[in-house]
């Protein structure tokens, strides 16, 4: 009796390619402006994003907007308040700790 082997071709695998930072659409030009950003640090155990708002530690000018972060945050939920799309977008992002420090510290939006 004859033995055939039939050799199968397989393709070659790609390697994963890195999530998209869950930041990088937001208009983060003009949050370094005013002082302060997202920081994406990565997933969390649950497998959701990890991102808080944060102060410009040393911004281009040489001088910090905000004293502290939660100095940003007054800021950027002052805005959120008043309307603005872009500090609304920034705090739907946050992660849920970082909302509720920002919420303990600021109130809701």
């Amino acid at each position: 009796m004859e033995t055939t082997t039939t050799a199968m071709a397989t393709a070659p695998v790609a390697a994963p390619t890195p999530p998209a930072s869950p930041v990088a659409d937001l208009d983060l030009r003009t949050a370094w402006q005013e002082g302060w950003t997202l920081t994406y640090l990565g997933l969390l155990s649950d497998g959701s994003h990890r991102i808080e708002l944060k102060r410009i530690d040393i911004p281009a000018t040489g001088v910090p907007g905000f004293a502290e972060d939660h100095d940003a945050w007054d800021h950027v939920v002052a805005r959120a308040r008043a309307g603005s799309a872009l500090h609304r977008d920034a705090l739907g992002r946050v992660d849920r700790m970082e909302r509720m420090m920002i919420e303990a510290s600021c109130g809701s939006w």
